[in-house]
């Protein structure tokens, strides 16, 4: 089944030709659902052999607003490749984004989190901090995972956002979060913001921190437990008892 479906999809890396562009535009814009997708999966395969399909942009955005799972992780690729060098037209996919954030599909609530984070564009980051912020609170432990990953990428495109928005405190009251991903997450996100600003207590961990983390570890995957263990080796007691 594998191989049939690697040489189903082979077909959409075939060698660009004349009017090509053109052919995806009207097909993109058509009314058959599979059309679409065969065209976003070609101008992907395009996008991934350095074909400059930028052109495209509008066209693509278009098809941000489907139900279909597929289509809107291939759109999502699109445009974290294409958002840098169209800002301006990646503005336009904001509301969609943030409608997604709230989709009743934890899956792509997830994705439009993480989508939005990987656009580093001024712009798009201002309108991610309401989104992030239900995220940290989703009902979901996978939504509320990549939300805590969205905060340590907007903390690398800004800073003091992240601090004026308050997320740092919302991370820290996820140490305590019943899902150990959850909470080894946040405590991977609270030690790379640390690690960044030594001069200041952004992460220490006392007693009650202490607790949740050693609550956490052995529910951890192992790659949790790693960050987990990093950070209760930064713990000093407050005495020797």
């Amino acid at each position: 089944i594998a191989a049939a479906e690697m040489a189903s999809d082979s077909k959409f890396f075939s060698t660009s030709r004349k009017g090509e562009i053109r052919e995806f535009q009207l097909d993109l814009n058509s009314a058959n659902p599979q059309k679409k997708k065969d065209a976003i999966k070609k101008i992907i395969a395009a996008m991934t052999v350095g074909t400059d399909v930028s052109q495209l942009f509008s066209d693509v955005i278009r098809n941000m607003q489907t139900d279909d799972l597929e289509m809107k992780k291939l759109v999502y690729l699109y445009l974290i490749n294409y958002s840098k060098s169209e800002p301006d037209l990646a503005l336009l996919a904001v509301n969609t984004f943030v409608k997604d954030t709230a989709n009743l599909n934890p899956l792509v609530r997830a994705l439009a989190l993480r989508t939005m984070g990987c656009i580093r564009v001024d712009s798009i980051t201002e309108h991610l901090c309401e989104p992030l912020r239900r995220g940290l609170k989703d009902p979901d432990p996978y939504v509320r995972k990549t939300a805590v990953l969205g905060v340590a990428k907007m903390y690398d495109i800004s800073p003091d956002l992240v601090v004026d928005e308050g997320f740092i405190d919302m991370l820290k009251t996820l140490l305590g979060d019943a899902n150990p991903m959850v909470v080894s997450n946040s405590v991977a996100t609270l030690m790379e913001i640390q690690a960044v600003n030594p001069g200041q207590e952004i992460f220490v961990i006392r007693q009650e921190e202490l607790n949740k983390l050693l609550a956490a570890l052995n529910a951890c995957s192992e790659w949790g437990q790693v960050f987990i263990l990093d950070a209760l080796a930064t713990y000093h007691p407050a005495d020797a008892d």
